[in-house]
């Protein structure tokens, strides 16, 4: 018995090691991941913060009028009220607790 507690203990270890190593492998990658991400987008954000000093004035002019434009068809219409209607349901009352009261 004790045979089979020691090899079954030593198993459960071994495992135990698989994942934690699986676990600070992942770690790592995704550690990676965050700092790739963060690197690439503070450069973008360097670039557009000098895009005028890499660019001449032509080049930037050009580039304004490549860029996308709002569309109005994206924007709301304008709010319109309703006429004033007779419904056939009239508003709640509002019943206020004691201790709202104070």
């Amino acid at each position: 018995m004790r045979r089979a507690d020691a090899q079954s203990a030593k198993d459960a270890r071994e495992k135990v090691v698989a994942v934690r190593a699986q676990i600070q492998q992942d770690i790592e990658t995704t550690k990676k991941q965050r700092a790739k991400a963060l690197r690439q987008t503070e450069k973008a954000r360097q670039y557009d913060r000098h895009r005028e000093e890499i660019h001449p004035l032509p080049v930037v002019e050009a580039l304004e009028k490549l860029a996308p434009t709002a569309r109005e068809g994206l924007q709301l219409a304008e709010a319109i009220p309703d006429p004033e209607q007779v419904y056939s349901w009239e508003p709640l009352a509002i019943r206020y607790r004691e201790k709202e009261r104070d």
